[in-house]
């Protein structure tokens, strides 16, 4: 027997589907048959297999073109996909704002409830300061605030990572150089970075506490009178200033008389001890 001829393309389907064919049979019903029938094969074993592969390739055909068919355009999946984002993302603001609304009625019945005697005052107010302190509790005071912009884009053509892109690194050198200047609060768009805050990076997109954010990103701190001269004079200041004149990142620091910071309302008590009366 002569070896077989390569095939490409149709061909190559042709050719599978014969394997199959000769296959589909178990070899010793197939060797029997042969042994009994060959004077028999001649015309009508070539017709029947030619009949066989013309319906298998003719299904095969018909099965890819509906695929086809019925697959969606990358646009038409591309705008699905941001709808479901944007519907997901509305979904979650109203759920957090009705989460605002709830942990501030609870914050009142609190309140009414430690409303009686002297000790219970000043649990009522030891609590609000553990729950500024926390981050779960909104912050008002003198403070700083920092707005952080990208650069200008590279020049078409040039390949390579966006470095005038503000990332994920540049927010955290700033909430750490605002901490590390006697900060007491920090937030970036408006998320409270507590100790169970990430700031991360997927993608192009820079996260924080797990929620995506679009620059310019808007860091809030509130602190002591000193927090701006105390960043002003930081390494963070320092390093800043060097991806402005490098990159061409937009960085701007301004003293604030008064500046709000939000509380997290997504946060759980982990520990806690029973009050002992003194």
């Amino acid at each position: 027997m002569s070896a077989p001829v390569p095939v490409k393309g149709a061909d190559a389907s042709l050719s599978l589907l014969q394997r199959l064919v000769d296959d589909a049979m178990d070899p010793g019903y197939r060797r029997a048959a042969e042994s009994t029938a060959a004077p028999q094969k001649g015309v009508r074993h070539s017709v029947a297999i030619a009949v066989l592969l013309g319906l298998l390739s003719f299904l095969v055909v018909a099965a890819i073109l509906q695929v086809r068919a019925g697959a969606p355009s990358d646009g038409s999946t591309r705008a699905e996909l941001t709808e479901r984002v944007e519907a997901a993302t509305s979904s979650l603001t109203t759920l957090e704002n009705q989460v605002d609304r709830l942990t501030a009625e609870v914050e009142q019945v609190q309140i009414d409830g430690l409303a009686g005697t002297d000790a219970d005052l000043a649990l009522a107010e030891q609590a609000q300061l553990l729950e500024a302190a926390v981050g779960g509790a909104a912050v008002t005071g003198p403070g700083v605030f920092i707005t952080l912009q990208d650069g200008p884009p590279a020049p078409a053509g040039e390949g390579g990572p966006d470095l005038a892109r503000v990332l994920d690194t540049d927010i955290q050198l700033v909430v750490n150089g605002l901490f590390a200047s006697g900060a007491d609060a920090v937030s970036v768009n408006g998320q409270r970075v507590t100790v169970l805050s990430p700031i991360r990076s997927a993608g192009e997109a820079v996260l924080v506490g797990f929620r995506p954010l679009t620059p310019p990103y808007e860091v809030s701190a509130v602190g002591p009178t000193s927090l701006g001269a105390n960043f002003e004079g930081s390494g963070a200041r320092t390093e800043l200033a060097g991806l402005e004149s490098a990159y061409g990142i937009a960085v701007d620091v301004s003293q604030q008389e008064e500046i709000s910071v939000p509380g997290r309302a997504d946060l759980s008590v982990r520990y806690a001890e029973e009050a002992r009366a003194q």
